[in-house]
């Protein structure tokens, strides 16, 4: 390695790394002091306070500002707790309360396979997703809905078909658990009186 001189006192030594630039801890601190005054000073973005940054882009005074900023940030994003529990949550089901409640697991993987088929038809006929309700695209995700529901015919085998699934927005996912009647159209058109038996039909809305 060859002789280098220390850039703050300018005494000659023999650097272990070809990076290093000063001769000892102490010279190295005066260094680090020195680079970090050769900005203005300036305001924390987080709490106001002035400091010295070190490097031109830098804004928090401290790594417990920057992540302090970030959360505060989300949480004006997504509001207060209170603002997205029970109905305020954009996926509250009528007070419906799933946990707990055991799945047929062979019925999820056959729901799931098909609605997946249902959603790849779609963007291979349009390019994208859509409510099959309203048609809309604008929602925060899309939703698998059964068009009879478990509840109702819980143990019958055309339950998971493609014919008694619809891709539907947050919104239509809401109002079609709350409105049974909505779907009388739907039921009719795809046949499913004649699959699940009538009195699938006329539901009060």
């Amino acid at each position: 390695m060859k002789i280098k001189k220390c850039i703050i006192c300018n005494n000659e030594f023999i650097p272990k790394d070809s990076r290093i630039e000063t001769c000892s801890y102490e010279c190295k601190g005066k260094l680090y002091d020195k680079r970090r005054f050769r900005y203005k000073s300036k305001k924390c973005k987080n709490c106001g306070k002035e400091f010295n940054p070190y490097y031109s882009i830098q804004l928090f005074c401290s790594a417990n500002c920057r992540i302090e900023f970030q959360k505060n940030k989300r949480s004006k994003r997504w509001g207060t707790t209170e603002n997205i529990i029970g109905k305020k949550n954009p996926g509250y089901r009528n007070g419906f309360y799933m946990r707990g409640k055991k799945k047929n697991n062979r019925g999820e993987v056959i729901f799931t396979k098909n609605a997946k088929e249902i959603e790849q038809k779609m963007i291979d006929s349009k390019g994208y997703k859509y409510c099959e309700f309203c048609e809309t695209t604008q929602t925060p995700r899309f939703e698998r809905h059964h068009i009879i529901f478990r509840s109702e015919k819980p143990n019958h085998p055309n339950l998971h078909d493609k014919g008694n699934i619809l891709i539907v927005c947050i919104g239509c996912h809401n109002i079609l658990h709350k409105h049974k009647g909505l779907r009388n159209k739907i039921v009719e058109k795809r046949k499913l009186n004649e699959i699940f038996s009538n009195d699938v039909l006329d539901k009060r809305t």
